[in-house]
């Protein structure tokens, strides 16, 4: 743009200077130029306007420039890929609540830990049948086996879930690659920003499960440990039964 402004304002002084510089005279008849002074004024003037026309196309040039970077700064990525985060954390959440064995998000979970598992003062004070202790250690054999099989499979689910994650990272990354202007690299940096509060997200839950896992097998072994107090006590408390009055 800028080259054809300059070239047309050339192309002008040319023209203008060809017909006002007077033609070089016959030795036989000289002509005295009368006007020379007023023309060579004229051809400055005009030479001063190809000037200004050249200052003015550089200007427009420059404001094009500016026009051109705004539409670039100001253009939108085609598509946004945020992935499916929470989707995924609400599959391993209902996987886990599948399991028998008792989830930190519970309802009434003091209710049910306190059904589900017993003191020692309560295993002292009841009295627990054949029938008791095989229900018992059913409830102990089905909560130790859940607790360690729904604990793989939500790892099996995160790990189906990562494959996923790395097809959404390389999208980013090229799309990072081919970013135009400050407005595609601001919103692909907020993506980014977005898997990583996604991947935070999901560590946490990890950790959360493995917490539950350890809360469950260590609220197993305090009951198991209290019924087998309180039974050892009760054996205790029958070889002291009185005999004839007195007690051995």
């Amino acid at each position: 743009m800028q080259r054809w402004w300059i070239n047309l304002a050339l192309s002008m002084a040319l023209v203008s200077a060809s017909i006002y510089v007077a033609r070089p005279a016959h030795s036989a008849d000289a002509v005295m130029c009368v006007n020379c002074g007023s023309e060579i004024t004229q051809l400055a003037n005009k030479l001063t306007m190809v000037k200004q026309l050249a200052t003015q196309a550089q200007q427009l040039q420059a404001q094009l420039n500016q026009y051109q970077n705004m539409l670039t700064n100001s253009k939108g990525v085609s598509q946004n890929v945020w992935g499916n985060a929470m989707g995924d954390i609400q599959k391993l959440q209902n996987l886990l609540q599948q399991s028998k064995a008792l989830a930190g998000n519970a309802g009434n979970l003091d209710g049910q830990f306190a059904s589900r598992y017993g003191t020692y003062r309560r295993y002292l004070n009841q009295k627990m049948g054949v029938s008791d202790w095989q229900n018992k250690y059913s409830q102990w054999s089905n909560e130790a086996s859940d607790n360690t099989l729904y604990t793989l499979k939500g790892l099996g689910l995160q790990a189906s879930q990562m494959q996923n994650e790395q097809g959404v990272i390389r999208q980013l990354q090229a799309m990072s690659g081919t970013a135009e202007g400050r407005m595609q690299a601001m919103q692909v940096a907020n993506m980014f920003a977005s898997q990583n509060l996604d991947q935070i997200m999901k560590l946490r839950q990890l950790m959360m499960m493995q917490i539950q896992m350890q809360a469950n097998y260590m609220a197993q072994q305090q009951d198991r440990q209290a019924a087998s107090d309180a039974a050892a006590q009760k054996m205790y408390n029958f070889q002291n039964l009185q005999r004839d009055g007195k007690t051995y």
